[in-house]
């Protein structure tokens, strides 16, 4: 972003070798040592990936919206609600791959992501919404947070109620 440099194309560029590639592997890596590092050195490698991943999204976004050189042009406020929308997106997928997986990890990353979302949309791009705008985004927003909430409480907080009322068997039987 900061170089006039040619990225390539829209999906094949130097992007996905930068970012996307490396936050593939640092996640790999993570899975690789757990158990036989520390648990702090695993989470901070799943943490680089996380940075690669979402980077990689937020310049995925920018390339759509100012073509291989990306250090051109000024940032629009389209392009800042799509970063929001990529991010808010790119959440819930981890989301759904936690709940998949039943991994603890994803779900905390994808915590995290939308945490990082709702932050933005509250300190950037609501700050320039005035009127009907500001309403509509703040029901769309409050509108994932709710569909977030009930995919938790329906899904997630049901299993693990399940798994903790099972049934005990008398030894007798």
């Amino acid at each position: 972003m900061l170089w006039p440099i040619d990225v390539g194309g829209v999906v094949i560029n130097l992007l996905l070798l930068g970012y996307a590639i490396p936050a593939v592997l640092a996640l790999l890596l993570s899975y690789a040592v757990a158990g036989r590092r520390p648990v702090a050195y695993t989470n901070t490698i799943a943490a680089g990936a996380l940075i690669l991943a979402l980077t990689y999204v937020t310049f995925e976004v920018r390339r759509i919206y100012h073509g291989p050189i990306m250090s051109s042009g000024p940032t629009t406020g389209a392009e800042q609600y799509s970063y929001s929308i990529a991010w808010l997106v790119f959440g819930v997928v981890l989301l759904a791959i936690g709940v998949l997986f039943n991994s603890q990890r994803a779900r905390l990353a994808s915590a995290a992501v939308i945490a990082l979302t709702i932050l933005k949309a509250f300190l950037i791009d609501m700050s320039a919404l005035t009127g009907v705008y500001r309403a509509l985004s703040f029901m769309g927003l409050g509108l994932v947070l709710v569909a977030i909430g009930w995919l938790y409480q329906r899904i997630l907080f049901r299993k693990q109620a399940a798994a903790t009322a099972a049934p005990a068997v008398p030894a007798g039987e």
